[in-house]
């Protein structure tokens, strides 16, 4: 069973990695009528090429298109090729943003990227279409099944629903005070030894509860002599798998029960690569209005154009977060405690118009470019009341696990300014849980419209 497991997925592995190359060729002839790129700029094209390898094998993994541990469970793959192939095309983006002497077609690019698209759905879809079919030979592999209740029943009928892999089950072994629920197979029982010796068996498959592996040890010590591989079936129940959890640190074979979305490949790589991206046309696209907003803010009352004030992000670590002032100077401890309310006195005229349609948050775009700050996240709260709302509200510290942004899932669902820091709460922590980039671009698209309409803005 092992050994087809490997070759099924190192025979996908190896293509879904040469995909890059398919893609480059094939886009290479369509622009340039050359399959082997032969341009002037040749080695920006081998550069790329590189790179663009090296960002689908981490997006390929993390997608787990290059696994087939999806691969029968999904209908079609388009979610997960779309989202590795997006998050290459960003990393090939910021490569060419950050080193402007790489010439490169924009056409080529965005067409090798949707070549690399429908090649990689084709490919998945085409090994689990042919990995069912009855022209490839098979060795149907005997089994030896340790467990005889309903759990053991149930993988049985699991393990003959895998396409690739053909078996048949000589006996079940039953373990001291099991429940026979299995009938098409004979049964032994552990105490008899010699019966089990006489199996003409290929593999052992363990399929007991995690309440029978006390049970185990003798049974374990028996097959051993059999000389052949054993397998165990693991279910640690609905909540609870192995995938990518288990890890090694020092010594320590260790498994991850909480793994969050935030600890991800995606949200560190992709949501900070859109971020950089993002925030630096952003604050290209904006200048001029940034500039005339800085203008209006500097004669219409006396102090900084710019609002500074300590905020804790990340882990708990504090920076400084940047607005433009729309307020009257007022001492740095006022500031740092005094909770901004509905017509607050202390705003200016323009202080007041430019709250209202978040347009002071503008300046946060350079937090963004510094990696203080996100462009969606939990907002940024003042260290005094973080302190104060950590020992208020239980969880609330757990804000502090991902980034925090310019907006949030809090803030386009209404709660904004003076509103409740429980209800808050609540919402960050669902954003936490369910953090998706696709959710990220949703809450971009919807804080537009809730600060075209000033919705709680002051």
């Amino acid at each position: 069973m092992m050994s087809r497991v490997y070759v099924y997925n190192l025979s996908l592995r190896v293509l879904v990695y040469l995909l890059p190359l398919f893609s480059f060729g094939m886009c290479g002839y369509l622009r340039f009528s050359s399959f082997s790129l032969d341009v002037p700029a040749r080695q920006h094209y081998v550069i790329l090429f590189l790179f663009t390898e090296l960002a689908w094998i981490l997006a390929a993994n993390y997608s787990k298109l290059s696994t087939i541990a999806d691969l029968f469970w999904e209908y079609t793959g388009i979610r997960a090729a779309f989202f590795a192939c997006f998050t290459t095309f960003l990393l090939q983006t910021a490569l060419l943003v950050f080193v402007r002497q790489l010439i490169i077609s924009r056409t080529f690019l965005f067409v090798t990227n949707v070549i690399l698209f429908l090649l990689v759905v084709a490919a998945r879809n085409f090994f689990r279409l042919t990995s069912a079919s009855t022209i490839w030979p098979r060795k149907c592999e005997r089994l030896l099944i340790v467990g005889t209740d309903q759990y053991a029943k149930r993988y049985v009928k699991l393990l003959r629903r895998i396409p690739f892999f053909d078996c048949k089950v000589e006996a079940y072994l039953q373990l001291p005070g099991q429940t026979v629920l299995v009938d098409d197979a004979p049964v032994i029982a552990v105490a008899e030894p010699l019966q089990t010796r006489q199996l003409n068996v290929d593999e052992v498959v363990v399929a007991v509860p995690p309440s029978s592996y006390l049970n185990l040890s003798n049974a374990i010590e028996m097959l051993e002599g059999l000389g052949k591989p054993i397998r165990a079936v693991f279910d640690l129940g609905p909540r609870l798998s192995f995938g990518s959890k288990l890890f090694q640190a020092g010594r320590l074979q260790m498994m991850n029960l909480a793994i969050s979305p935030v600890e991800s490949f995606a949200y560190t790589v992709v949501k900070r690569g859109f971020d950089l991206i993002a925030a630096s046309l952003g604050l290209v696209l904006l200048s001029p209005l940034l500039i005339a907003i800085a203008t209006v803010v500097k004669i219409s009352s006396p102090g900084p154009i710019l609002f500074r004030q300590e905020r804790i992000g990340r882990h708990g670590k504090s920076f400084t977060l940047l607005k433009f002032r729309t307020m009257q100077c007022s001492s740095k401890s006022e500031s740092d405690r005094l909770w901004t309310t509905k017509n607050d006195p202390r705003c200016t005229v323009i202080g007041a118009v430019l709250r209202r349609f978040s347009l002071d948050e503008l300046p946060q775009l350079l937090n963004v470019v510094r990696g203080e700050m996100s462009l969606v996240g939990p907002r940024p709260e003042r260290p005094y009341y973080v302190a104060k709302f950590g020992e208020d509200f239980e969880k609330y510290n757990m804000r502090h696990r991902c980034h925090v942004g310019m907006t949030g899932w809090a803030q386009i669902n209404g709660l904004r300014g003076d509103t409740s820091i429980s209800d808050r709460l609540q919402y960050d922590l669902y954003y936490m849980r369910n953090w998706s980039f696709g959710m990220d671009l949703q809450i971009i698209f919807r804080t537009a419209f809730v600060a075209f309409t000033g919705t709680n803005g002051y």
